[in-house]
This record gives structure tokens, C-alpha cells and sequence, in this order.
């Protein structure tokens, strides 16, 4: 009889430090409807520990558990029945004896009949049995997979099968799932989440880690927990004040030790070669990994050409080998972080730089065959191959801001030699271009005057061009159109602006659109609304053609607020609409670039209106798709935020987003919006009959923005918020003084024709508005001045401004109303004046900027608020209507924005900032 290993038999006991992981427990139990419960990730994700804990817990719902931990040794058959058989003590005595007899027969064993035996024995026990096969990775017998599948597919009604893995069986797993007969755990289920993680490592551990050290330390392990355990000893014995945790984690002797010996080293050598030299990858395809380990100098036949590497990632996907899809077509992947690092260390240790520049400059040749610029750049940098980086960027010239983003650009220019710049021009007018963006005009001045002798090397033939030379003189002009703007020198700007469409080729869309706008910026600051729009819709148009609908967003939003400020809201809402619908059909979802930006406006626009069934759903894509990283755009919808709040009379929910865009404006030096915040601040303290704080708040912005005069939304804002404000305070202040005299005077400037910028002069519908309540003060009839506010309001359904006029008005609209002489519109006016019933607020000076890097939105205000109301998870979820994932997404980036690492302390703080009461 052959001896038994009996602790084979039983799980391993439970460490009593274990951390309990309820969400995997109840996720194991309902994974236990299905027939196999398959448990696959590589080593240290604690595949054992789960199920020796659930084990611990289940016994009553699962009476009997078999479990049986294999080895190498277990690849017999024969021996893997003995052992199975011993772990059913539940079987009666007989049955055990002819299980035995069937296995120790000299004949051939016939597996199929051994397992039916077996079957029927457990159908006819009719006990709840869950069998469990530990380290099934050791198995590599072919016989025992086919009784393995033989038992699976017959096994009766109350019979499970627990599988757990570091890799992928050879059994017939997709044909289980198809059938509905396979539930899986892998390695992204059992990784730590970011509350597994601060109870690991802040209970368990005992390491005093501030919040952002504990993300640091999810990040780098992405939850593995045997790495995020790893890394906790290392912290224990090394002091991180001063250091990032990151980098204690990358040089953290047990991890690399564990990840060379126990994985690295465990492979074949063509694995091992092919590990290293495809680490520099950041994602990996079959194609690519053959380019990259240059799969024809191995000798290969053209089959292997075609199939090499991708087999390779199959296996080592199977294996789990750290590697992970990032698709479901498995043609992409990436390595696990933590050994991608440790790879590249082993790379960079034991091969020549010449070497390694050469994996990188396979790379940066393959992905710029395949239209892939940015990884194609970055790899040519990292090879230093300058010569190339400037072979892709030269061909794009100025379109290629649009394509990659101002931040990227300027990296990859930073890393140039300066001397490819004086042979180059457009390469120094992209960094002209970008000086530009920066408000640096005289590092502006100075790359257009390289541009300008590399032009001249190209004319006189020292230099060899790239494309017709009036194209290059075209963008030359078009980056003076752009220092131009700056110094708002506007006869400047039409001069070549004309001058650079004339010399442009007609295919450099992207560029010529970019020129329109900034015509439309000049005209806008002439005051020539008329020649503003058609620049502007030229640019939206061009937009599309060059594919960069974010430009062609954001000339939306310019057309959609000159628009505006003509008078044509209805028009710009329209506009709006055409160019979500024309943005839709494009990319089929609602994630194109820029997109947020014409919701904004049509949010804004409703919201004028008073119209909230339109602006809110609005305003919800706008904030789902303008991020931080927009610094202006982002200010903007904080802007709309707090107009519609104050619209629907949460004034204290419009201080608290005004606050937030304080803050951001102040750290990003935002001068306009801090201008627009204070005189909005100025109207909410005027409604609460403060006029010494609305005063001090005018008087904080003593020289106007140059964006007032050329952004058609900056000089929206600053007409509705500053300019109005003013006179209001005037309005305020002669009314509470009983000044007639102030009060006559302030009339007739109302009436006068307006004079001024565009941002200084008042609407129509506004001026007659404030004109008849400054007349109402001094005891005039005022009823032609209000019906002709009423008549000016009407055809583009205005409301606000009636809204904020206050009691006085709505006291004479009832007059009219009672007397029959108001008319549809000034009965709708009067409804929602007496709905419109204002929360009550006190209003504060304008409060000590925030210490927040970064300002919590709207929703997550709303999440902290019913957090500090005791609300669970799934109450904060019902109440918001969003899904309880949803809800802890929210916690997560509270705690992240505040700096805190629980529930108490985020209410605490947010009460101390003033965002919550």
C-alpha cells in the first residue's frame, strides 16, 4: 500500500494575521452555481489563503470538502485516485475498498470506468461535495486532465469542482464557459483593492503610511498582495520620510529576488531572451515582439515569422506569467508592472547601450510603419536617434500640436539638439508655436527669428526643404499671427493671417483653421461680431475636414457665445447641437475630444433661460468629459455650475463651486475667471443687500484682461457678472441712500446708446430692465420701459435677468397682470418669479483660498455631504441613483483630493474647507 502525505489532504491552517476578504468570499460563493470553479493567477495572490478561510466559513452550506494539494509527483494516475478517494471520507467503507480494488487491478486501469464508479457513488451519497484541486499547474499528465474533464462533465447535481491554478489548464474551459458551466477567479479579482490595501498595510503591517504612500504602494503593485507584502518588510526596515515610496519599491531587494528566482529564472532560455529584450515594450503584440527581438536573424522559417511571438504571449498568458490582455481579441498586452521594472534592470545590467538603443529603434520603425507617431517618437528619443525624430515630425510641421498635445510636443522638442533647429525651420517654429501658448513672447521672438535663417539657408539652397517653400513661409506667418494675438496688435494679425491663408496649401487644414479662429479672435476685439462668426464657423468647418474635432469644438463654443452676445441664443443652442450630432456620427460615442465643450454652452444657455430639463443633462455630459487637465475649459464648467445653481436658488451650492474655481484660478494664475468670480460674488452680495462687500469685490480687478476684449465667452462672462454688477451696485447703492438724483442720472446713462468694448456694453433687455427699476425707485411709471424689457425677452425666452430684478418687479408684473395689460410672456415671467423662491444664505467675504491641489466636483460635494449623514454605501447609491461601484469611485478620489484615509476624517476636513455645513 502505497503511504500517504496526509497533510495533502487538508488546507494549509490560516495565518491568524490573515486579512479578511469578505467581497472574494461571497464572491466564491455565488461563483459555486457553476459546475468548476476555476481559481487561475500567478504565485503571492493568495489563492490558497482564500480558500482556506472560505473553507473555514462554509462548512454548514458545504458539509463535505475534499481537498487535495498536488505536486509534480502526483502526474500518475493511479497515485491521483488514491489520493482523491482518501479525501472523500464520506464514502461508505465498501465503496472505498472497490474504488481501491478498481485502481490496484494489474490490467490497464480504465480511467472512465474508475470515475463513473466514483460518480455514481457520490449521486447516490447525495451530500453537498466540493472537491478541491490545489496547484493544479503541477499536473501535466494527459490521461488525468481527461478524467478530470471525464468527472466535470458528468458530475451529479450537488457536486462542485474547485480548480486552483497559476495557470490555464488544458481542459476544456471555453467549451464550460459556453455552456455556462465555468466560473472564474483570476488575478484582477484577487488583486487588493484600494480599501484591502489600507487595511493590509495600516492594520495588519502596522506601518504609519500617509494615504498617498498607500496608493504609491497599490499603484507600483497593482494589488498584487505577495508584492504589496513584500514591499510593506522593506518599508519596515527602511525609513521612507523624504523619499517616494516608489522608489524604495523599485530598488526593494525581496521583490526583484523573488520576481528573478521564483519566476524569471524558472523559465526556458528562449522565454527568458525573449522577456528581456521585449521589456522596453510598454504594450506588446505578436508583430511588434517579432520586429523588436528581430525574429529573421534567429533563422527562422517564414511560418515562425508569422506565428513566433504570438505563441510565445499565448503561453505566457496561459502561464500567467505576469502578462496581461488589453483586449478581448488577445492581439495586445502588457507585462505587470512591478516585472516589467525588474526586466528592464536585468536588460539594462547585462547588455551594451548600443544594444538596447537598437531594441528601441526596431521599435520606434515599427510603430511609424503602422501610423503610430507618438510611441514611434518616444522610442526614437530613448535611442537618441535624433535623425529620425526629426524625419516623423518635420513632414506633420505645425499640425502635429494638434495630433499630440502641446505637453507632449514639448518634451520631445526639449531632447532635440539645438543645432537641428537652424537647418530645420519647422522645427523652430514649433518651438516659436509653443511659446506662444505659453504667453513667452520673447522665447517666441526669438524661434521665429531661427525659423526665419533656416528659412533662408532652405531659399538659398544651403538647407534641403520639405515641401514647396510659400507652404513654409505660410506657417511662418501663421506663428506671427500668434505672437500677434498676444501683443494684440490686431492690424498685425490680419495682415498675416491673410497673408499665411495666401501662401498655405489648401490640404493644411489644420493649420488654416487655427488661423481662422485666431481671425475670429481680432474681429470679435474690433467689435465686428458679423466677420467673428463667419472666422468661426469657417474654423468648425476646417475642424472636421483636418479630423481635429476639438478645434472644431471649440469654435463652437466661440460661434455659440458671439452668437450670444448678438442676441441669438436659440441660434447658438442650434449650433451647439450640429456640432455634437456632426461629432457623434463620427465617433459613435460621446468620448470625442472636446465634446464637453458645446455641452457647456448649451447647458449655459438653457440654464438662461431658466430651462433645466435642457441645461442639466447638459451640463451632466459636459462634466463627464471636461477634465483638470483642461485648466480653462474645467474653470468654465465650474463657471455654468455655479450660474445654474444660483438659477435654481441653491446659492450656497454656487459659493461652494465658486470657491473650488477660486482656488484653481488662483494656482494657475487665471486672471479673467478670478474677475468674473469676483463680480459674481458682487451680485450674490447685493441680493443679500451687502453693497460694502459687492464693492470690495469690483474693486479687486482694477485692469481688465486682455481676454475680456478677443474671447467671446470671457466677454460674456464679464458683461453678465462685472459690467452688469456694476450697475446694479450703483442701482443698490442710490436706492438705499434715496438718492433721486443718482438714481435719474443712472437712467439716462441706461438709455444713452452704449459705449465701449463688447464686455462693457450691457444687452438691450438688460439695460431697459435696470433703467425701469432705477425710474421704480424714484416713484416713475415704469410700465413701457418693463413692456419693452418683456418684448426684448421674449422671442429668445429670457429669464434670468427677471429673475434677479427681484421684488419690485415682480410686484409690477402682478400690477400689470392684474390690470390685463401683461402679456403670454410676462404671465410665464410671473409664474416662474413666484416659484423661484431663493434658498436663504448668508453671504460671507470672499473666503481664504483652499489648501486643496485639487478641488473636489459638484458630485463628490454631494457624496461627502451624505457621508457626513452617516449614509452607507448603498444609501449614498439610492439616493443618487448610481451604482454602488460608482459611489466607491467617489470615496476614493475624496480621499485622494483631501488627503485622508477615512470616512471621519474626510467629513472633518470638508467641514473645515467650508464645502460641507
Amino acid at each position: 500500500m502505497m503511504p500517504l502525505v496526509r497533510t495533502k489532504l487538508q488546507p494549509p491552517e490560516a495565518s491568524p494575521s490573515l486579512l479578511a476578504r469578505p467581497r472574494l468570499y461571497e464572491r466564491l460563493r455565488y461563483a459555486l452555481h457553476s459546475r468548476v470553479v476555476l481559481i487561475t493567477a500567478p504565485d503571492g495572490y493568495g489563492k490558497t489563503s482564500l480558500l482556506t478561510v472560505w473553507i473555514g466559513e462554509s462548512r454548514k452550506e458545504w458539509p463535505q470538502i475534499a481537498w487535495l494539494t498536488l505536486d509534480a509527483a502526483d502526474n500518475d494516475l493511479r497515485r491521483l485516485f488514491v489520493y482523491l478517494v482518501e479525501a472523500l471520507p464520506h464514502l461508505p467503507p465498501t465503496r472505498r475498498a472497490q474504488l481501491q480494488a478498481w485502481r490496484e487491478t494489474e490490467v490497464g486501469l480504465d480511467a472512465e470506468q474508475w470515475c463513473t464508479e466514483l460518480l455514481n457513488d457520490l449521486a447516490e451519497i447525495g451530500d453537498a461535495t466540493i472537491i478541491v484541486f490545489d496547484d493544479y499547474h503541477t499536473i501535466t499528465d494527459n490521461q488525468i486532465h481527461h478524467a478530470i474533464t471525464f468527472l466535470v462533465e458528468h458530475l451529479p447535481q450537488r457536486c462542485r469542482l474547485i480548480i486552483a491554478t497559476r495557470s490555464d489548464p488544458p481542459l476544456p474551459l471555453a467549451r464550460w464557459r459556453a455552456r455556462g458551466q465555468l466560473a472564474e477567479l483570476r488575478s484582477f479579482d484577487l488583486a487588493f483593492t484600494p480599501e484591502e490595501a489600507a487595511a493590509f498595510l495600516l492594520e495588519e503591517m502596522e506601518l504609519p503610511l500617509e494615504r498617498e504612500h498607500i496608493v504609491a504602494l497599490l499603484e507600483s503593485t497593482e494589488g498584487w498582495p505577495a508584492g504589496l507584502h513584500l514591499a510593506a518588510l522593506a518599508l519596515r526596515h527602511h525609513s521612507h520620510q523624504g523619499k517616494p515610496v516608489d522608489t524604495i519599491i523599485s530598488g526593494n531587494r525581496y521583490l526583484v529576488d523573488y520576481l528573478i528566482e521564483d519566476v524569471f529564472n524558472q523559465q526556458p532560455s528562449h522565454i527568458q531572451q525573449f522577456l528581456l529584450q521585449t521589456s522596453i515594450l510598454d504594450r506588446l503584440c505578436g508583430p511588434l515582439c517579432d520586429t523588436v527581438i528581430s525574429i529573421n536573424e534567429r533563422g527562422s522559417n517564414e511560418q515562425s515569422h508569422s506565428s513566433y511571438s504570438q505563441l510565445i504571449l499565448a503561453e505566457l498568458e496561459r502561464n500567467n506569467l505576469f502578462l496581461f490582455p488589453l483586449d478581448t481579441e488577445r492581439n495586445w498586452y502588457r507585462y505587470h508592472h512591478l516585472f516589467a521594472d525588474v526586466l528592464r534592470e536585468r536588460l539594462e545590467t547585462g547588455s551594451s547601450p548600443d544594444h538596447i538603443a537598437l531594441l528601441h529603434q526596431r521599435t520606434s520603425a515599427w510603430f511609424a510603419a503602422h501610423g503610430i507617431l507618438p510611441l514611434a517618437i518616444n522610442h526614437a528619443l530613448r535611442a537618441q536617434a535624433f535623425d529620425d525624430v526629426v524625419a516623423m515630425i518635420e513632414p506633420i510641421g505645425l499640425a502635429v500640436v494638434s495630433q499630440v498635445g502641446e505637453t507632449t510636443l514639448r518634451r520631445w522638442l526639449l531632447q532635440i539638439p539645438d543645432t537641428a533647429f537652424e537647418q530645420h525651420p519647422r522645427l523652430a517654429l514649433l518651438r516659436a508655436w509653443l511659446a506662444t501658448t505659453d504667453y513667452q513672447m520673447e522665447d517666441a521672438a526669438y524661434w521665429i527669428a531661427v525659423a526665419e535663417r533656416a528659412l533662408a539657408r532652405v531659399a538659398s539652397g544651403t538647407a534641403t526643404p520639405f515641401g514647396p517653400i510659400a507652404n513654409l513661409r505660410g506657417e511662418l506667418s501663421a506663428v506671427h499671427v500668434r505672437l500677434a494675438v498676444l501683443r494684440g496688435d490686431n492690424d498685425q494679425v490680419l495682415q498675416e493671417g491673410r497673408q499665411a491663408l495666401a501662401w498655405l496649401q489648401t490640404d493644411n487644414q489644420a493649420l488654416r483653421m487655427r488661423i481662422a479662429k485666431d481671425l475670429g479672435y481680432t474681429y470679435f476685439a474690433q467689435g465686428d461680431l458679423v466677420r467673428a462668426e463667419q472666422a468661426f464657423s469657417e474654423a468648425i468647418v476646417n475642424g472636421f475636414n483636418a479630423g481635429l474635432p476639438y478645434i472644431s469644438a471649440m469654435a463652437t463654443s466661440d460661434d455659440a457665445y458671439t452668437k450670444t452676445l448678438r442676441g441669438s441664443i436659440g441660434t447658438a443652442i442650434q449650433t451647439c447641437r450640429e456640432t455634437i450630432n456632426h461629432m457623434l456620427q463620427r465617433n459613435r460615442d460621446r468620448a470625442s475630444p472636446g465634446i464637453g465643450l458645446p455641452f457647456l454652452a448649451i447647458a449655459d444657455l438653457h440654464g438662461v433661460r431658466h430651462e433645466f430639463a435642457g441645461a442639466l443633462p447638459a451640463l451632466a455630459e459636459a462634466e463627464s468629459s471636461i477634465k483638470l487637465g483642461n485648466t480653462t475649459s474645467y474653470l468654465c464648467l465650474l463657471i455654468v455650475t455655479a450660474r445654474i445653481n444660483r438659477a435654481r436658488g441653491d446659492v450656497a451650492g454656487a459659493l461652494r463651486v465658486v470657491r473650488q474655481a477660486r482656488f484653481l484660478a488662483r494656482q494657475r494664475k487665471i486672471d479673467w475667471v478670478l474677475a468674473v468670480l469676483n463680480g459674481f460674488e458682487a451680485q450674490l452680495a447685493l441680493e443679500q443687500g451687502d453693497l460694502v462687500t459687492a464693492e470690495h469685490l469690483l474693486e479687486a480687478q482694477l485692469h481688465p484682461p486682455v481676454e475680456f476684449r478677443m474671447i467671446p465667452i470671457a466677454a460674456f462672462y464679464a458683461r453678465e457678472h462685472i459690467t452688469r454688477t456694476q450697475y446694479e451696485w450703483r442701482l443698490a447703492r442710490a436706492h438705499a441712500a434715496s438718492n433721486s438724483t443718482e438714481l435719474h442720472a443712472l437712467a439716462a446713462a441706461l438709455a444713452a446708446p452704449m459705449q465701449g468694448e463688447i464686455w462693457q456694453m450691457l444687452a438691450p433687455l438688460d439695460a431697459s430692465l435696470l433703467r425701469g427699476l432705477a425710474l421704480l425707485a424714484v416713484g416713475e411709471d415704469v410700465t413701457d420701459i418693463i413692456l419693452t424689457a418683456l418684448d426684448l425677452a421674449t422671442v429668445e425666452r429670457i429669464v434670468t435677468p427677471f429673475v434677479q430684478a427681484g421684488a419690485s418687479l415682480r410686484m409690477i408684473l402682478h400690477q400689470l397682470s392684474a390690470r390685463q395689460r401683461l402679456p403670454a410672456y410676462g404671465e410665464y415671467i410671473l409664474s416662474r418669479l413666484d416659484q423661484d423662491e431663493p434658498l436663504p444664505v448668508s453671504m460671507p467675504i470672499t473666503p481664504a483660498p483652499s489648501t486643496l491641489p485639487e478641488p473636489l466636483s459638484q458630485r463628490e460635494i454631494e457624496v461627502l455631504r451624505l457621508m457626513a449623514e452617516g449614509r452607507s454605501n448603498h444609501e449614498i447609491a439610492a439616493s443618487l441613483v448610481i451604482a454602488v461601484s460608482t459611489v466607491k469611485s467617489h470615496i476614493n478620489n475624496i480621499f485622494n483630493k483631501l488627503g485622508v484615509a477615512s470616512r471621519t476624517q474626510a467629513v472633518a476636513r470638508g467641514r473645515r474647507l467650508g464645502l460641507i455645513p
